[in-house]
């Protein structure tokens, strides 16, 4: 896959002026931005399999490492339908980038930004659930979110493969790139912006909830970053002429989406990972203590989803003295403290 200014890409290049556009050769900028942008997957790949690995720590628990690590999936499906789609690499030497339906309807839509989206708006309206109506999320109510959750997103993604490739996106050979279909493009972004709207008012609702460790600046700093990356997209894709012929448009909304989404995770993660690998058992310590200054131990044992059937549960070990745990992994890891999204069954 070439990014030099060959013959053949000048002649598309001036095809596509004697169409009336104005197309931006792809080039070693495009070739630098997926480097600059997979470099950085890379480095949240290791910080993730780090996280996975101490996931028993208390204070990495209850931010469910395992739905972090999905969303991280999510991300890169998302990265690559952006470069496959947004003109930042030739699609006619591979067939299956010329399949587009697939490209940009699974990669870049709903194993993407549909999926990143749903499941964040299912992370706040879990800690709704919790912290508003005082329950525990998990059995029916988790089985449900989740199940509609995904039979959404793989309902969108049969309909959209279903209908005529005019009627969504097609392969366009004379400019080598992917077409979207204008009505469809608003359809997607219709259903983008209602999770948007609903995962609003959840958060409005939550604007007043006591929480222990910061979790409003994360909803709100994280929901501000996904909208911004919301925004552009939506103008990118309405209001921008073939925006993957402009190298300006096609690298500035790549960028934001994914060091956006990128900020947004770290937003939520960074405190307790740097306090797992520097501090670990001194956070952990004050992270007790401060479950115990506003009493919100019950709240917080919903959060995680605590199996009940234990012998050693959050409340009783924040009532007992603390104690040095080992380099290796905190003492907590034999509790049956579980994460948010995984049902349990012990009742």
């Amino acid at each position: 896959m070439s990014f030099a200014f060959t013959p053949e890409e000048q002649s598309r290049v001036e095809v596509a002026a004697f169409l009336g556009i104005h197309l931006d050769p792809i080039g070693y900028v495009d070739l630098s931005t997926i480097i600059v942008l997979g470099t950085m997957y890379v480095f949240e790949f290791v910080a993730l399999c780090y996280q996975l690995r101490n996931r028993d720590y208390l204070p990495l628990r209850v931010k469910n490492v395992p739905v972090m690590f999905s969303l991280y999936f999510g991300g890169v499906s998302w990265l690559l339908g952006d470069i496959f789609t947004g003109g930042l690499v030739h699609l006619g030497q591979s067939p299956v980038l010329r399949n587009c339906k697939f490209t940009v309807i699974w990669l870049r839509v709903c194993i993407g930004a549909y999926y990143v989206t749903s499941i964040f708006a299912l992370r706040c309206y879990s800690l709704y659930y919790v912290f508003c109506k005082g329950k525990a999320f998990k059995g029916r109510i988790l089985l449900l979110s989740l199940g509609v959750t995904g039979l959404s997103i793989v309902a969108f993604g049969v309909i959209s493969m279903l209908l005529p490739a005019r009627m969504t996106v097609e392969y366009e050979e004379i400019l080598d790139m992917c077409n979207f279909n204008h009505t469809y493009v608003l359809c997607v972004l219709v259903v983008i912006w209602t999770i948007w709207a609903y995962t609003a008012v959840i958060s409005w609702k939550m604007r007043k909830i006591p929480f222990c460790f910061n979790e409003r600046v994360e909803i709100f700093a994280t929901f501000g970053i996904l909208l911004i990356v919301s925004l552009l997209n939506s103008m990118c894709l309405l209001v921008i002429s073939i925006y993957p012929a402009s190298l300006g448009w096609r690298t500035a909304l790549v960028y934001t989406n994914h060091v956006g989404a990128s900020i947004g995770y770290w937003v939520v993660m960074w405190e307790p990972t740097y306090a797992c690998m520097f501090h670990r058992d001194e956070y952990l310590q004050y992270w007790i203590n401060i479950l115990k200054e506003d009493q919100m131990e019950r709240e917080y044992e919903y959060s995680s989803n605590l199996n009940t059937d234990t012998t050693l549960n959050l409340i009783e070990y924040s009532n007992t003295p603390f104690k040095a745990h080992s380099t290796h992994g905190s003492t907590l890891g034999s509790t049956a403290i579980s994460d948010i999204y995984t049902s349990d069954h012990g009742n």
